[in-house]
């Protein structure tokens, strides 16, 4: 046999294979290829193990990814789709009416209303070029440090530059500044602004009557005075030997700011001593860091607290709405949950949400009806959504997932399967030595070997043998 007839053979085998694919409902030759319904009730297919994987939930979303180089989801009841080429390297995305694509995070282009030609967009190299329309629909272009305008950026509504830092004019609601040679001299006016800047030389900013700041030779010299109708009063600190702040409501001192400071007020009283390594308060904050090795903090709806920062640390949430916790032992612990009130027993809290991870070995998450395993786990941070997509497939070597009664155990990507329910249904495989089925009523089972060079099917009171594939007795 010649090249080529050896070529027409394997092309006129992939053929027939895939005939019979197509006509079969689900498709069990996993690692190499499966088509099934997962227990959350999502349409599958799979093929070579975890690099290419499809799936369709009910609603409509739509997800596909040959990973790690390419993922793509749509999701039309959000109004929501996304495309990822080797993230973080390329990422597009469109919600609703307004799109974006980005290429290793400097070069992006946001278009605002995809359906208006005329619209606002952004398109820019940052940070040398800048180039779309503004709000107003007036167009902007800037290339750094040459000049130009750029408008809606940073929180300014608009910016002009000519040979950056030389001189450069930015402008926010109605204050206006304008600065030569940034960030060394600028104006500002309007809106109730009023600000004087030589730096570090001397500067002033007043705001209505609410504030006036003063600064010369900074940071050696600052003062302030405050007018508000609640807080006024009057302060300064004189680097780095002392600060004073007196105010009708709280009084501060500090030696050898920011090390030391000392607050007595009627909302709060503070002592910092040294900053950051003790730090106390009392009042709207309760506050005590034994910093890096211990700390608690409670506020309102808020309580934290860590031990030998940053490795281990734990936040709470909560209102009557709900309540939320995070726990972090870093590299190797992270936990998270949610509860909201119940609404079948007054007083009680029911469970929205759970995850666990433990780095390398396992990352779990929870609802109220479903529950999802892998094993390993090897991202050595929280389980981020782009890294669910694009990558954890490729090491997740053994799955368990369950939802309303259905579960599912897979090994080296559906190598070994074991899928069974409460009301009794069955099917254990492992690719491609064996596979049993049987049906809920056990009224029908069937078993294979080899993927059916021997195998046994009952269906109710008819039985059958099957022998090399085709043959039935």
């Amino acid at each position: 046999m010649n090249f080529g007839r050896y070529v027409r053979f394997v092309i006129f085998l992939v053929a027939i294979f895939a005939a019979m694919l197509a006509g079969a409902a689900d498709v069990d030759f996993a690692p190499l290829f499966s088509r099934d319904t997962d227990v959350f009730g999502r349409s599958r297919t799979r093929a070579l193990g975890p690099f290419w994987e499809w799936n369709q939930a009910s609603s409509g979303q739509v997800f596909w990814a040959a990973h790690p180089l390419y993922s793509s989801i749509d999701d039309p009841d959000r109004k929501r789709s996304e495309a990822n080429m080797l993230w973080p390297v390329w990422v597009k995305k469109q919600i609703d009416n307004q799109s974006m694509w980005q290429f290793m995070v400097l070069l992006y282009r946001n278009d605002y209303d995809v359906n208006d030609p005329d619209g606002r967009y952004r398109f820019c190299l940052f940070p040398f070029y800048f180039q779309g329309r503004g709000l107003d629909g007036k167009p902007y272009l800037a290339v750094v440090p040459i000049g130009g305008v750029i408008r809606d950026f940073l929180g300014w509504d608009e910016t002009w530059f000519v040979l950056f830092p030389l001189t450069m004019y930015n402008r926010t609601n109605q204050a206006e500044t304008r600065s030569w040679l940034w960030p060394i001299v600028s104006y500002t006016w309007g809106g109730g602004h009023d600000r004087f800047r030589v730096f570090p030389v001397y500067g002033i900013t007043r705001f209505r009557m609410d504030y006036e700041k003063r600064f010369i030779l900074w940071p050696f010299w600052s003062s302030v005075k405050y007018g508000y109708p609640k807080s006024s009063g009057s302060g300064y600190i004189l680097f780095p030997l002392v600060g004073h702040l007196k105010l009708n409501d709280q009084e501060t001192w500090m030696v050898v700011p920011p090390l030391t400071r000392f607050s007595k007020g009627a909302k709060k009283s503070e002592v910092n001593c040294p900053w950051p390594l003790f730090q106390w308060s009392s009042g709207e904050v309760n506050r005590l860091y034994f910093w890096p090795l211990w700390g608690h903090k409670s506020m309102e709806g808020n309580d934290s607290a860590f031990v030998l920062w940053p490795l281990y640390r734990q936040a709470w949430r909560y209102s009557p709405l709900e309540e939320r916790a995070r726990i972090m032992l870093m590299p190797i612990l992270y936990y998270t949950s949610e509860h909201k009130p119940s609404r079948e027993t007054p007083g009680q809290w029911d469970m929205v949400s759970r995850s666990l991870k433990v780095w390398p070995l396992f990352s779990s998450q929870s609802g109220p009806d479903r529950f999802h395993l892998r094993v390993l786990s090897l991202f050595p941070f929280m389980d981020y959504e782009y890294i669910e997509r694009n990558y954890a497939a490729l090491w997740t070597l053994y799955s368990h997932a369950s939802c309303k009664g259905v579960k599912e155990d897979e090994l080296l990507w559906g190598l070994f399967r074991w899928r069974r329910s409460e009301a009794g249904q069955k099917h254990i495989s492992v690719f491609p030595l064996f596979a049993v089925d049987r049906t809920a009523d056990g009224a029908d089972a069937s078993w294979s070997l080899l993927k059916g060079l021997v195998g046994y099917e009952r269906a109710g009171a008819k039985k059958t043998i099957r022998v090399l594939y085709f043959l039935k007795f």
